[in-house]
């Protein structure tokens, strides 16, 4: 394509992928690409809700594009399965990274992506912000957890690569993440600067690793973390560092790729340097692709402005801006070779394989940590308690994702009683006391990506004076079972809630299936030796 005649702020605009609100194109999307040549969009669940408008928006956008003579535009998803799906209904879901990291089987890592960027591709989606290749070796971590594939450096590599095979097969460009390593943080960059104290050296041999060989097998495409490492560059975090993306990335480990940020919304960016500055820096630094984020087009357009202004004072080279450009190009001609899309009857998306290739990856990484009573599988004569949250959500995911518990346990042996909240309440937990009989069997599930409340510790030991029959579910973080009673006997991790991760955990709970996962993570657990004595 020529871009002789365009404009310094078309170009910059190339570097730009921007989010905005609605189901439709909106008008100011639509200047967005007409008038400043935006490269590409991502869609979150607020532009999520119908599957057909999905169809219908991405056609549109591509349309518009094309109508104006404008390259085509980058459509990309946070769609790493698991608990990190920002398109939850209307997909078969994969079942997340570390349910598959339980299995040690590398091609469920494969099918699982294939499988996903094939209903994705079918959507009109041509990128998605995954796989996360962060190795998951502080388990108090609270950003990333169950989206590592787990502790093991050399582990987290292999399924990486086998994750980014499965999207490229299926047309979808995959972005590595979240370079060079967000494993090792106690803080979340969403909501502040995590800083990871490690030499050079240190980090080479551990976080990355998964990046170097990723590079090595194929990968074309990596989201830099927002994470400060004071050892290597003391100022500025990896996405505004020119030692992390020029001298580390391009010049070392020969990285011919697209390097993007995380998104510039995030506190870690706009809180401690700016919207604007950020995305300046990061140019400076290296960076291809400019991740805006953000509701409000017009916020956005004034980071392109920003960049704009940067090149026309001298601090950044307007060769710098015409290189890149060619580079996202000539990436963009290789994975947008046609920017049509065909219409298609959504309702034909999803394959009967496709749920049973998810509902079998599910069954082999399901998790049975201890059984200290034997209680499983659960007897078909015992009336069995089950007790789950409404819906499953946390901050990014608020009131749209609805439990299916009452659709999977829905035979006679099952009395299922919802929480209303995110945690119970201690009406609930009193009403629970009074209806649980005497050594009745009761299977607690617990949807919490963070920490628990004490609340949850409040009704298991209510329960626990009734029944020593409890099975504790962490259907996200295991890792809380450190916050729970040390009289807990049974408890079970499935790393995620997807609607097959949920069928196959009552076939492994009905005995239907053994339970075969093996966690891919250490537990920061109470000791458990000689509890048989507490039970």
């Amino acid at each position: 394509m020529n871009t002789s005649t365009w404009s310094l702020k078309e170009k910059i605009g190339q570097m730009f992928i921007i989010a905005f609100g609605g189901e439709s194109m909106t008008t100011e999307l639509e200047r967005a690409i007409v008038e400043w040549n935006v490269g590409g969009v991502i869609l979150f669940q607020r532009n999520l809700k119908d599957t057909r408008k999905v169809l219908g928006l991405n056609q549109s956008i591509q349309e518009v594009a094309k109508e104006n003579g404008n390259p085509p535009l980058w459509i990309g998803i946070d769609q790493e399965g698991g608990g990190i799906s920002y398109l939850w209904d209307g997909m078969v879901l994969s079942p997340g990274n570390m349910l598959i990291g339980a299995t040690n089987s590398e091609k469920n890592a494969f099918d699982a992506a294939y499988i996903m960027g094939k209903q994705l591709r079918e959507l009109g989606f041509n990128m998605n912000y995954a796989p996360d290749i962060d190795i998951n070796n502080n388990p108090k971590n609270p950003v990333i957890g169950t989206r590592s594939f787990g502790e093991d450096p050399h582990k987290v590599s292999r399924f990486g690569q086998e994750m980014i095979k499965g999207y490229h097969k299926a047309g979808i460009l995959a972005v590595g993440k979240h370079f060079p390593g967000h494993g090792d943080t106690e803080l979340d960059s969403h909501l502040s600067i995590p800083k990871v104290d490690k030499t050079f050296d240190e980090l080479d041999n551990f976080e990355l690793l998964p990046f170097r060989e990723n590079i090595e097998a194929g990968m074309e495409a990596i989201m830099t973390g927002h994470i400060l490492f004071p050892k290597l560059d003391s100022e500025y975090p990896a996405t505004l560092s020119s030692f992390f993306l020029t001298e580390l990335l391009r010049e070392k480990y020969q990285f011919n790729g697209l390097i993007l940020t995380d998104s510039m919304e995030m506190h870690a960016i706009s809180k401690f340097f700016g919207r604007e500055t950020g995305s300046v820096k990061a140019v400076q630094a290296g960076a291809d692709i400019i991740l805006a984020c953000g509701r409000d087009v017009a916020a956005q357009e004034k980071m392109v402005a920003a960049v704009e202004q940067a090149v026309q004072s001298g601090e950044i080279k307007e060769e710098k801006i015409n290189e890149v450009v060619q580079r996202i190009l000539t990436v963009k001609k290789k994975w947008i070779p046609n920017s049509e899309i065909p219409t298609i009857d959504v309702d034909t998306l999803r394959e009967d394989s496709y749920f049973e290739t998810m509902k079998s990856i599910a069954i082999e990484g399901i998790t049975l940590y201890s059984d200290l009573l034997d209680l499983l599988p659960f007897p078909p004569s015992e009336k069995v308690k089950v007790i789950s949250q409404r819906t499953y959500n946390d901050e990014n995911y608020v009131g749209d994702r609805k439990a299916i518990v009452h659709q999977v346990f829905h035979s006679n042996q099952y009395d299922v009683f919802y929480l209303e909240e995110s945690e119970p309440t201690d009406q609930e937990i009193r009403d629970l006391h009074y209806s649980i009989k005497e050594e009745q069997y009761v299977l607690l599930l617990i949807n919490e990506r963070r920490t628990l409340s004490s609340s949850w510790s409040n009704l298991f030991r209510t329960l626990f004076q009734k029944t020593k029959k409890i099975v504790v579910v962490s259907l996200w973080n295991p890792q809380i079972l450190v916050e729970l009673p040390k009289e807990l006997g049974t408890y079970i991790m499935t790393y995620s809630n997807t609607n097959e991760v949920m069928k196959a955990l009552k076939d492994l709970l009905e005995g239907t299936n053994a339970f075969k996962g093996k966690s891919p993570v250490e537990l920061l657990s109470p000791s458990r030796i000689n509890q048989r004595e507490l039970l």
